[in-house]
């Protein structure tokens, strides 16, 4: 079973420090840093603000750390946004980070319009990294891309590598973009305090996803709704209800596709999608041996980049491939992480024949077969491995099967796996029953 990190609180991400986990500590009040093995490895004192609940959700986007817990009384959500501190500037050299320190938070209150009560919520968040070297006083920088960034946005810049710099971070606010160049200019008194080097790297916020168990019919529906917000303005951007965001457990961003968890199932959609259909699902092991049950998933780190997701839970089932017999394990008290590979959950697989012939005529007649394999919301799946086999029909004469080439065939980007029927040399009619299994 995978024993890993071993922590106590139902919260994890990564940070800034690659191979690290990190978890609130609400008892104590502490961010903490933990190796996958699950060894401590530092902590961190909150200060400027008070966890008044224990974290639901934890999230980091590359500069600040973001938290979602309950107001007390009911009063509805917080999300608090936090940053290790103090961060290394050139007027400050020597210092290293000694505590979690609150930054800003956006407060969610009930009222008769709307009840909110969330588990999950995630961070529209960027990462670019600078396209060339620019040196302490510079007021253009140019970047390896400029999607998604709009003027007005905050660049938080480093840490650097450039010689006399190593460590440095700062901020700047973006005053014009050219997408051309991909050159930003922003106004700063003396122009960058510090000197970068390309590939350094640049990262960006810009809005919240809050997965609420309520629509907006301002009653305790369980309907769900996911609302977007702006930020830093708070406003309200875009808003979508239906049971596809009710009942939601953990959630992340990975720079295009939000992803949450539903029940057994991990759902994703591409955010620039107006509409926000999904775009894909998976089942993601998370059933108890009884098949029944579901085993519930506390947080979840997307790395898409990696096709990987981590999720944080309790319980872990297992198979045993000789017996087929199906085991649930349990780390209570403590939480562990899995790993999930994105793999859509097959759901139809549908054959399609070359008509081009009444019958074949020879065995040099090859006909075309395809298999269209789709997911539940009837979206391609790629990569897919396809066997096809034939047999003679219950109602057929005997006769001789053809050969199918390739006999294993993998799906496309539609979905589709495609093979020739080659047939055999026998002159009656025969009927023949076709099948692609998915592997």
């Amino acid at each position: 079973m995978p024993v890993n990190i071993q922590i106590e609180d139902g919260n994890f991400s990564f940070g800034p420090d690659a191979g690290f986990f990190y978890s609130i500590d609400f008892a104590n009040q502490r961010l903490i840093r933990v190796e996958a093995g699950g060894s401590p490895a530092g902590s961190f004192i909150v200060t400027n603000s008070q966890l008044r609940n224990p974290v639901k959700d934890l999230h980091f986007d590359g500069t600040f750390f973001w938290t979602l817990e309950d107001l007390p009384s009911n009063l509805g959500i917080v999300i608090k946004k936090w940053r290790l501190f103090p961060f290394k500037t050139f007027a400050f050299p020597s210092v290293s980070p000694a505590e979690l320190r609150w930054q800003d938070e956006l407060t969610l209150i009930n009222t008769p319009g709307i009840r909110w009560k969330s588990n999950a919520f995630s961070v529209e968040h960027y990462h670019r990294t600078l396209d060339g070297s620019f040196i302490r006083g510079a007021n253009v920088i140019k970047l390896n891309s400029v999607s998604q960034l709009n003027v007005g946005d905050i660049l938080y810049l480093g840490p650097s590598t450039f010689t006399g710099f190593v460590g440095n971070e700062e901020k700047v606010t973006a005053l014009s973009i050219n997408t051309t160049t991909k050159e930003v200019s922003f106004s700063k008194p003396g122009g960058l305090e510090n000197s970068y080097i390309s590939t350094n790297p640049v990262s960006f916020h810009k809005s919240l996803f809050v997965f609420n168990d309520h629509s907006f019919s301002g009653q305790e529906d369980n309907r769900g709704a996911l609302v977007q917000f702006s930020w830093p303005a708070k406003i309200i951007v875009k808003s979508d209800q239906g049971g596809k965001y009710a009942f939601i457990s953990a959630a992340d961003f990975d720079q295009t596709h939000l992803s949450w968890v539903r029940g057994p199932q991990i759902l994703r959609l591409d955010i620039f999608n107006p509409t926000l259909d999904l775009t894909s699902s998976l089942e993601a092991n998370l059933m108890e041996s009884d098949l029944a049950t579901i085993i519930p998933v506390h947080a979840m780190i997307s790395d898409l980049g990696g096709s990987l997701y981590y999720k944080l839970q309790q319980k872990e089932t297992t198979e045993d491939l000789g017996t087929g017999l199906f085991t649930t394990t349990t780390f209570a008290p403590e939480y562990n992480f899995q790993t999930q590979t994105t793999l859509p959950v097959v759901n139809s697989t549908a054959l399609i024949f070359d008509t081009r012939f009444a019958r074949p005529f020879s065995t040099g007649d090859k006909i075309n077969i395809r298999a269209v394999v789709r997911d539940q919301f009837s979206l391609p799946v790629l990569g897919k491995s396809v066997q096809f086999s034939s047999a003679i029909a219950p109602e057929s004469a005997a006769g001789t099967i053809g050969t199918f080439s390739p006999v294993i065939a993998v799906t496309n980007t539609s979905g589709i796996a495609v093979t020739q029927y080659t047939p055999s040399s026998t002159t009656i009619s025969i009927q023949l029953d076709v099948e692609a299994e998915v592997l």
